[in-house]
Order: C-alpha cells, then sequence, then structure tokens
C-alpha cells in the first residue's frame, strides 16, 4: 500500500533549513520524521495480525533523501521490513486468502494524528533555529 503525503505551506522553515549546512538540516527534519513514524507504527501494532511469523516484530520504518538535485526531499518508509515481506500478502491478499487490510486500517486511523506530530514538531523546530538566529 502507498499513500504519500505531500507537506505544503512551511516555506520558513524551509527557509531557515537552507541556511544551515545540508548535514545539519537533514537532521533537524529526521527529528521531526521520528515521532510522526512513531505514530505510524504504535497504530499498526494495534492491527497487525499477530501469530503471522514474525510480521508483528518486524514493523520499521526508513528515511530515503531524494534525488532532486540538492537531495532536500525526506521520504519515509513505514511497514513490515524486507524480512516480513509477507504483510503485503496479509494486506491484499491471496488467491487463496482474504485481504486483511491491517495496515490501511491503521494509517487510516492514524494519519491526521501522524501530520499533527510531524507539524509540531517542526513548530518547535522553527522555534529553536529562531532562538538560535536570534
Amino acid at each position: 500500500m502507498s499513500d504519500v503525503i505531500t507537506i505544503e505551506g512551511l516555506a520558513d522553515l524551509s527557509n531557515m533549513l537552507t541556511e544551515l549546512t545540508p548535514k545539519a538540516a537533514k537532521r533537524y527534519l529526521s527529528r521531526c520524521a521520528e515521532p510522526a513514524a512513531q505514530v505510524v507504527l504504535d497504530a499498526m501494532a494495534e492491527t497487525v495480525p499477530v501469530g503471522v511469523g514474525i510480521l508483528e516484530e518486524e514493523l520499521g520504518w526508513q528515511k530515503h533523501w531524494g534525488t532532486d538535485g540538492d537531495e532536500t526531499t525526506m521520504e519515509i518508509e513505514i511497514g513490515p521490513l524486507k524480512p516480513a515481506f509477507w504483510g503485503s500478502l496479509q494486506e491484499f491478499g491471496t488467491a487463496t486468502q482474504a485481504a486483511k487490510h491491517w495496515f490501511g486500517t491503521a494509517w487510516m486511523g492514524c494519519r491526521d494524528a501522524c501530520l499533527n506530530v510531524f507539524v509540531t514538531e517542526c513548530t518547535g523546530l522553527l522555534m529553536d533555529l529562531e532562538n538560535k538566529k536570534g
């Protein structure tokens, strides 16, 4: 399942991050993404089919930086890690097994909270950067 959220309207934060070194900017953005990703992982832990191998133990997230020239686009992938590839089979079903939509259910139940956490973290980051600047 792939659901992409594009967050816009953070021009002040973006401008401040461009004043930092790329490494520092990425570190700050990562600090905003981690708590937001945890919201989704917590929701998934409530809906994941248990007793299906190690699926419930293989939930995680990975951060990637886009290749938009300056590598400033952060992408977060959340879900079962590669050792638990069958999580997608549980989600979407197979010819012999009905779909459980456990990840979709978790995501639909927490996406607003995830976005709120990210925005709250970004707001705090913006305030921190303002304080360091002034």
